[in-house]
């Protein structure tokens, strides 16, 4: 009986430390490559609008200079984030202030704006239309949290907001 209940508990401490190593790999982050992001977006752009082989590669040059850019960003990020454990100084996320959040959400809608007009001058017509319903449906798909998110709908294990 011993025997047995000893056994019981060893295996409950063995699923138990397998069940905590898969955690720690978790939070680490994600390596982001630029070419991949790239190629990526323009095969799911190609999906939906059918684009021939020019604008496959001008779609492709697009998207991996916005990814290049996005790799600067996290770059420079990172390297002032570890600056500042160096320094000793905890790096802190702080709250910005209602005039940086707009500056934010103009110079996104200027991106956006000026993403649109490339768009605009590679695809044709019929594409462009297409571009706009597949955008739109993306856009949709994000805020819902969609189908590839894993772990189901956003916010889905917060308390609602009243």
């Amino acid at each position: 009986m011993k025997r047995i209940l000893f056994c019981l508990v060893a295996a409950l401490f063995a699923t138990a430390a397998f069940a905590q190593e898969g955690g720690r790999h978790r939070h680490r982050p994600r390596e982001f490559n630029p070419e991949e992001n790239a190629i990526r977006r323009t095969n799911r752009l190609h999906e939906a609008v059918q684009l021939d082989s020019l604008q496959f590669q001008a779609v492709y040059i697009m998207y991996l200079s916005d990814a290049m850019t996005m790799q600067d960003s996290i770059n420079a990020r990172r390297e002032r984030a570890e600056r500042m454990r160096e320094e000793g100084i905890r790096p802190q996320r702080r709250r910005p202030t209602e005039e940086q959040m707009q500056a934010e959400r103009e110079l996104r809608e200027a991106r956006r704006e000026a993403h649109r007009e490339q768009m605009q001058q590679i695809l044709t017509e019929e594409q462009y239309e297409r571009y706009l319903q597949y955008e739109e449906e993306e856009n949709r798909r994000r805020a819902e949290g969609g189908p590839r998110r894993r772990g189901g709908n956003r916010g889905e294990h917060r308390a609602p907001r009243e």
